[in-house]
């Protein structure tokens, strides 16, 4: 959420399918500690940056004046411009889980086990992410008790405190 008190803001949103035409930098070195684009929104480079036409025409644009307000929705990527000399701009960002700080970590770690996979092993493990991730078969462990879900069963605090040390051994292993 970010409300403009004083000045005028430019806000242009990218709905999160627009990744892929982002052409977003490194992923943990970055100015800010969020990724960002390498795209220079005022001035794109179309040649270099040819995707980023589909992004823009997906974009939202939005300006703001002192009292107006916006909500940035999870994962969509934005630019702020300041539009006057002075400006004054509060925001608020909130996470809807006790998890959310470790979600960017968990897409670093997949990119690192299996990015760089065959291509059949890694459409092998698009399959297990559809399944236990994204669900986009139903709940993949319906048919266990709720006691025998394990690492998929619902997230209480000892739950994450399991699945952070199992995690965490893990990472130490060569």
């Amino acid at each position: 959420m970010a409300c403009v008190v004083a000045g005028q803001r430019r806000f242009t949103l990218f709905p999160p399918d627009q990744i892929h035409n982002l052409y977003v930098g490194p992923l943990d070195r970055t100015i800010a500690g969020q990724p960002t684009s390498m795209v220079e929104l005022n001035a794109p480079d179309f040649n270099r940056f040819p995707g980023f036409r589909k992004a823009l025409a997906a974009a939202a644009t939005a300006e703001l004046e002192p009292g107006d307000a916006i909500y940035i929705p999870a994962l969509w990527w934005h630019q702020v411009e300041a539009l006057a000399p002075f400006n004054v701009l509060v925001n608020y960002w909130w996470n809807d889980s006790p998890d959310a700080a470790a979600r960017f970590d968990a897409m670093v770690h997949a990119a690192l086990a299996i990015g760089h996979l065959p291509a059949k092993r890694r459409a092998a493990w698009e399959a297990m992410f559809d399944t236990f991730v994204f669900r986009h078969h139903g709940d993949p462990v319906a048919h266990l008790a709720p006691e025998h879900r394990s690492v998929l069963g619902e997230p209480t605090p000892q739950l994450r405190a399991y699945i952070k040390a199992y995690l965490a051994r893990g990472l130490q292993r060569p």
